[in-house]
């Protein structure tokens, strides 16, 4: 039971890994906050987990932040 749960924590953590890696790869300059891109990248390789969730809360602008909130 124990290895199973730790063999699910693993996949997360890869899972998490390689959603970041791509999402930042195909993310376009003028959307990444903080660092340019080729910084995330090298974080993202150096230190996979830090990386991952550094890119997910600080590296990456929301679709809406230019866009003003319209009048309806």
């Amino acid at each position: 039971m124990t290895s199973l749960l730790v063999y699910a924590i693993y996949l997360i953590v890869a899972a998490l890994y390689v959603y970041a890696l791509v999402d930042c790869i195909r993310t376009p300059q003028a959307r990444i906050r903080i660092l340019p891109k080729v910084s995330w990248l090298v974080i993202l390789v150096l230190c996979p987990v830090l990386g991952a969730v550094g890119w997910r809360n600080l590296g990456k602008r929301s679709a809406h932040a230019g866009q003003q909130p319209s009048a309806a």
